[in-house]
């Protein structure tokens, strides 16, 4: 518990250091070029390295201009982020009519390059004080406006293409102490003027094409900053449809109702009743069968250790690392993987620890391999993904790719950070008492009868999948809408209770499926624990693929191939955490079950 509370006190404090910045009147507020990027593609490039943007005004081009980084570097790598600051002269509380930002002379490829952008539906998305640059949409259902990240580079109208050379910055803000101002609100609207116009004269104005014989763009922008009483990323956020919600919560309380109902039987038939002395040959066949039978048989073999339990260790520290991690719900959604990776380094602590004291259960005899395993299994796996992911940016010149810099850090941080506190945590737990079984194990493990096929391993995992899958089911496509359609739907009361949900029912339905594999005297129960918690990632990775085909316009094998990776490594965390609670879940009760009976 002060691990957590550590973790928590460190947490509010890199928060508390991430706040906006306060601007006084007519101080300059910086904006950064960032990304062009695709929902159709999933290949982001650099906006500020394009050929047929503005060059800097101090130095002959925006390579020579330094990026502005985050401390890990390697989020900014994995999402594509290249921040560089712009030469847009924006002054707080001081509006702009029409401003040229430059005249740019365009080649024969810049409209090559730029017509085949704007065909792939490329937008362009700008950061402003911490806040991405947006475009605002209303809709005659909702009466408020919500945000879309990004704004188009330019459109397409009776087969000819057009830029957007002149944007109009709405700069949302609200006053702070002394005459200070912070920014809440940052929303972009573009426009396409020809011959540097700023404004529509005209209801059929003329547009700025793109064509060969093209030698000049004019990029012209416009700033407004209007005060509003709304709360900073509010404006961002999608809020997601009560009625939805409300009814899905129902559904979902329902089947959890009925799934501690069943947990709360087995606990009344075995936990609460008076059990007399019995041994394997002394049983009563008359008082319920099956309360004789079963598992009252295997309680020699219960707690037997599993095969391969020096991985399962690993496995379930690593699961109680990242449930930690997932406190970084909390961080505000421009810093959401910042704050994850650092809970998740300093969540390895709590790996080492529950992996060395689970190791010690199981009578591993080598301390120092189980700590090993828990500290690269996992990480090494991320660390894949992440290279596979950059080596697809790089071959690709896509700007999702890692950095040298990035490298350096994310190793470091495992290396040197990580590893050692794993190691630490891990020393902690190989010194604490063994937990102690209630029933002794016998040398010679027990016959295991033949089971029906409705009793085998595959319908357990696929039974216990489906249930928790079905509970959050709802927010698991708001999920996929916001990470893969551009739009943030996001409520902090929906998904902590979501979360709730989801480790409720992953906990009962592991605890009945095993429960019933104990009366059918099998004691193959640490591993199917573990398996049938985590079996609801399978589901949610078979309809990520179905979202994929159906709900987003994602094209080409390359951004397939983005998509399928990051759903990977998305489901086997989401794994790693139910398949602990499903492992700690069935754990307790059955020493809550075997310690309440006497047995020879």
């Amino acid at each position: 518990m002060s691990i957590r509370c550590a973790l928590i006190w460190l947490a509010s404090v890199f928060i508390t250091l991430a706040r906006a910045i306060s601007y006084k009147r007519e101080e300059l507020i910086p904006l950064y070029y960032n990304k062009l990027f695709s929902h159709r593609t999933q290949i982001p490039y650099k906006y500020a390295t394009q050929s047929f943007v503005c060059p800097p005004y101090t130095h002959n081009n925006w390579h020579q201009k330094p990026r502005v980084e985050s401390w890990l570097v390697a989020d900014q790598d994995w999402r594509g982020d290249w921040l560089v600051q712009s030469d847009f002269k924006i002054a707080a509380l001081s509006n702009t009519d029409c401003s040229v930002l430059c005249t740019k002379e365009w080649t024969l490829e810049d409209s090559m390059v730029a017509k085949d952008l704007i065909g792939n539906e490329y937008q362009v998305e700008w950061w402003l004080d911490g806040l991405p640059g947006a475009t605002a949409s209303y809709t005659n259902e909702i009466n408020t406006r919500s945000y879309r990240v990004g704004f188009p580079l330019g459109q397409v109208k009776d087969n000819q293409t057009f830029i957007n050379n002149h944007v109009t910055f709405n700069i949302l803000y609200t006053t702070s102490y002394h005459d200070r101002i912070d920014i809440i609100g940052f929303e972009v609207y573009p426009d396409s003027f020809a011959n540097g116009q700023c404004s529509r004269t005209t209801v059929d104005y003329t547009m700025q094409d793109i064509s060969e014989t093209r030698k000049s763009i004019t990029f012209t922008y416009s700033a407004k900053l209007p005060k509003t009483a709304q709360n900073r990323w509010d404006m961002y956020i999608i809020r997601p449809d009560t009625d939805s919600h409300f009814y899905a919560l129902i559904n979902s309380s329902i089947t959890i109702l009925f799934l501690l109902g069943v947990v709360l039987v087995i606990m009344m038939k075995t936990v609460q009743r008076d059990q007399p002395h019995l041994d394997d040959n002394d049983f009563k066949i008359h008082d319920d069968i099956e309360d004789a039978v079963g598992w009252r048989l295997i309680h020699r073999d219960v707690f037997r250790r599993p095969m391969y339990g020096g991985l399962l260790a690993p496995l379930i520290g690593s699961g109680v690392q990242v449930l930690v991690t997932g406190t970084a719900c909390l961080a505000q959604p421009g810093s959401i993987i910042r704050l994850a990776a650092f809970f998740y380094v300093l969540s390895s602590v709590a790996a080492g620890y529950y992996s060395a004291r689970i190791y010690k259960v199981f009578r591993g005899r080598s301390w120092f391999l189980n700590t090993a395993l828990t500290a690269t299994i996992v990480p090494g796996i991320i660390v894949s993904s992440l290279m596979l992911d950059g080596f697809l940016g790089w071959s690709i010149h896509s700007s999702r790719s890692m950095t040298v810099k990035g490298w350096m850090i994310l190793v470091s941080l495992w290396l040197l950070v990580m590893a050692p506190l794993t190691f630490l945590g891990s020393f902690v737990g190989d010194r604490q008492e063994r937990i102690e079984h209630p029933a002794r194990t016998t040398q010679m493990p027990r016959f295991i009868p033949e089971k029906r096929w409705y009793q085998s391993y595959t319908m357990s995992i696929a039974l216990g999948g489906v249930i928790p899958f079905a509970v959050v089911f709802v927010d698991l496509d708001e999920l996929l809408t916001s990470m893969w359609s551009g739009e943030m739907h996001l409520s902090l009361y929906y998904a902590s209770l979501a979360c709730l949900l989801l480790g409720i029912a992953t906990a009962a339905v592991s605890i009945a499926l095993v429960f019933f594999q104990l009366c059918n005297e099998d004691y193959h129960w640490w591993w199917m624990s573990y398996a049938i918690g985590a079996a609801s990632s399978l589901y949610t990775f078979a309809y990520a693929l179905v979202f994929y085909w159906v709900r987003t316009n994602i094209e080409g094998i390359t951004s397939g191939m983005i998509y399928i990776a990051h759903t990977l490594l998305g489901c086997l965390l989401l794994g790693l955490c139910t398949g602990t609670i499903g492992f700690f879940g069935t754990y307790s009760i059955i020493r809550k079950i075997y310690a309440a009976i006497k047995m020879d």
